[in-house]
């Protein structure tokens, strides 16, 4: 549980949104759509308009993730952001242009960085894997709506001016060679449980990137090195049972 009621319903509603592709009511996803482009909400202040306000203004956010890792500050709003929309997108609201726009929103704050630098905690980016994983266009070159216009885009230092036009796929390629690049040494995610970042890759195409890195990231895990409280060991555990599937299937 967090000190957010949007937050605790996203949380909520996720395993059955992420196993079934529905939930029991869906007014519930109402109450996630009118926490959209209110004051709190990541970026709201410079003038984005679909993220999510998960906390107040003047809160200072923290909450801890089913998996065990820890989230506070500006972090925790941006993560809030994502998990808000990875529930709605579970459930088919991509055709939403509110998701949609939430889902840009994500996208330009994670991946499209200049300079391979993307200025996001590791828990930020695994998060967003999701997005990606349950984008319908994601193997696309359909260009993606993100408003440059705002001024949080305005900082030149971390983003190209003359570089705007990203698509689906754009944005699956970098996150793609962010998640290769981070299974080959584990303290590049520290703080970042394994499983985090292998749940989303499960559910992305299974080209030779994700096979090269599910393979290495089977193999950090291998070592039992990660500790976390019951709960979250049990959680984990839950996606390594999906991971050892995965890989007995192409096997066989």
């Amino acid at each position: 549980m967090s000190e957010s009621e949007i937050l605790d319903l996203a949380l909520r509603l996720w395993p059955q949104a992420r196993e079934n592709g529905v939930i029991d009511d869906p007014t519930d996803l109402d109450r996630l759509l009118t926490a959209q482009n209110q004051p709190g909400a990541p970026n709201h202040d410079c003038g984005q308009r679909y993220t999510f306000a998960c906390f107040a203004p003047d809160a200072e956010p923290s909450f801890t993730l089913a998996t065990g890792e820890s989230a506070e500050g500006d972090d925790a709003r941006f993560i809030a952001h994502l998990l808000v929309t990875r529930t709605l997108l579970a459930v088919g609201l991509a055709i939403d242009e509110r998701v949609s726009g939430a889902m840009a929103d994500a996208y330009a704050y994670s991946w499209t960085a200049t300079g391979g630098d993307y200025r996001q905690s590791p828990l930020a980016l695994a998060a967003s894997l999701w997005l990606i994983a349950l984008d319908p266009a994601s193997n696309s070159d359909q260009p993606i709506q993100i408003d440059w216009s705002s001024a949080c885009f305005d900082d030149s230092e971390r983003w190209d001016p003359e570089y705007k036009l990203f698509s689906h796929y754009d944005i699956r390629e970098r996150a793609l060679n962010w998640a290769i690049y981070v299974s080959g040494a584990p303290g590049r995610i520290e703080g970042v449980s394994v499983w985090t970042v292998v749940e989303p890759l499960l559910r992305m195409e299974n080209d030779w990137r994700t096979a090269q890195t599910l393979g290495q990231l089977s193999e950090v895990a291998g070592s039992g090195s990660e500790q976390a409280p019951a709960a979250a060991m049990l959680e984990r555990n839950r996606v390594a049972n999906l991971l050892r599937a995965h890989l007995a299937s192409g096997m066989a």
